[in-house]
C-alpha cells in the first residue's frame, strides 16, 4: 500500500497561504497607520449636540439644588440682617432739624427689632417669589451659549498629538460642525 503525500501538502498550503496573508494584512495595516500617522486623522464633532447635553445636565441640576440654595439663603438670612442692623444703630442719638435728642433704649430695641423682622420677612418674600424653574432654565441656555462659543473660538481646528498604543503618534484635528 501506498500513502499518497497529498495531506502533507495540503497542510503545508494551508500554512503557506495563512502566513501569507498575515503578513499582507500586517504590511496593510502598517501602511494605513503609517499614512494615518503621517496625514493625521479628522474628527468632527457636533457642537449643537455637545451643548444640548451640557445644557440639559445643568438645568436638571440647578433644578434639583435650587430649592435647597434658597432655603440655605433663608436660613442666613438673620444673621446677616443682625450683623448689618450693628453698623447701622451704632447711637442712641437722632438729629432732627439741628436738635439732638437721645432714645430710649425701649425705644431702640423696639426700633431693631420691627426693622429686624421687615428686612427678613421681605427677602424671605423676595427669595420665595424666585422662579426655580425659570431660572434653571436661564442657566442651562447660558451654559448652552457658552459651549457652542468656546468649542467655535477654541477647540475648533485645534490639533492634538495622540499615542497609538503608547507607541505610534498620531495627530487628531478636530472640527466643530
Amino acid at each position: 500500500m501506498r500513502k499518497t503525500a497529498k495531506p502533507f501538502m495540503d497542510r503545508k498550503s494551508f500554512i503557506l497561504g495563512f502566513v501569507s496573508s498575515a503578513i499582507i494584512f500586517i504590511v496593510i495595516l502598517a501602511g494605513l497607520t503609517a499614512m494615518a500617522s503621517a496625514r493625521g486623522v479628522t474628527v468632527r464633532l457636533d457642537s449643537e449636540d455637545l451643548a444640548a447635553m451640557v445644557r440639559d445636565r445643568i438645568v436638571a441640576q440647578a433644578k434639583a439644588e435650587m430649592p435647597a440654595i434658597i432655603n440655605s439663603a433663608k436660613a442666613e438670612i438673620p444673621a446677616i440682617v443682625e450683623q448689618e442692623m450693628e453698623n447701622e444703630f451704632k447711637s442712641d442719638r437722632m438729629e432732627i432739624a439741628g436738635f439732638v435728642f437721645q432714645m430710649p433704649e425701649e425705644l431702640m430695641q423696639q426700633l431693631r427689632s420691627n426693622m429686624r423682622r421687615n428686612v427678613e420677612r421681605a427677602t424671605g418674600k423676595i427669595l420665595d417669589g424666585i422662579e426655580t424653574e425659570e431660572l434653571a432654565h436661564k442657566f442651562g441656555e447660558d451654559a448652552y451659549a457658552m459651549v457652542l462659543s468656546t468649542m467655535e473660538e477654541e477647540i475648533s481646528g485645534q490639533s492634538f498629538q495622540v499615542m497609538l498604543f503608547d507607541l505610534i503618534p498620531m495627530r487628531v484635528r478636530i472640527l466643530i460642525e
